[in-house]
């Protein structure tokens, strides 16, 4: 198909470059991270490969994609690369959850992941236990809030595998997230 445009009149308005300068992360250097590091030079290499290619675009069965499956293939990038940003600037949001029976406080961790549409969700959780055992000075424990971030950039990272990387065997922990078994 020969389009109708002239190119120098099209306004395309995303650029790699400039796009790719506010995902660039803060660089970690430890086995667990050397993986991510990894994948994301990886992503990003594919993903600007992509966007410079003058060939015909092809899935991995050699099928010629359409201008609407390559728009959502460049959108998946934009997700996949925004999913490794979260695992890198991981945030935690504190929650609290009442036992309606009891009536006790639990604290509750929370980070948010993207889902396939590009929007924020909550999705992972640990639970810490009761606030009033807890909290000390009203305030949670640097080890307490050390061990949570662990526990959840181990299960971020296990979602993209599970996602991305082709990681089949998964169970469901204690506070209902979606694990990995033996990956």
């Amino acid at each position: 198909m020969k389009t109708k445009f002239h190119y120098p009149n099209l306004k395309n308005d995303f650029s790699f470059d400039k796009w790719i300068q506010n995902h660039i992360p803060k660089w970690k250097y430890t086995p667990f991270w050397e993986e991510i590091n990894s994948e994301y030079h990886s992503v990003v290499d594919d993903f600007e490969d992509l966007l410079k290619s003058k060939e015909l675009i092809t899935d991995k069965a050699g099928n010629t994609l359409t201008p609407a499956y390559i728009y959502n293939l460049i959108n998946e990038y934009k997700i996949r690369v925004e999913k490794l940003m979260l695992i890198y600037n991981i945030r935690l949001y504190k929650t609290l959850n009442e036992n309606k029976r009891s009536g006790i406080k639990y604290i509750v961790m929370r980070a948010f992941w993207i889902d396939h549409m590009g929007k924020n969700v909550k999705w992972f959780s640990r639970n810490i236990g009761p606030e009033n055992k807890v909290l000390v000075n009203d305030q949670i424990p640097v080890h307490a809030l050390e061990t949570i971030e662990e526990d959840i950039l181990h299960l971020m990272w296990g979602q993209y595998q599970i996602e991305y990387l082709g990681a089949e065997e998964t169970g469901v922990d204690y506070d209902g997230n979606t694990i990995l078994v033996d990956y």
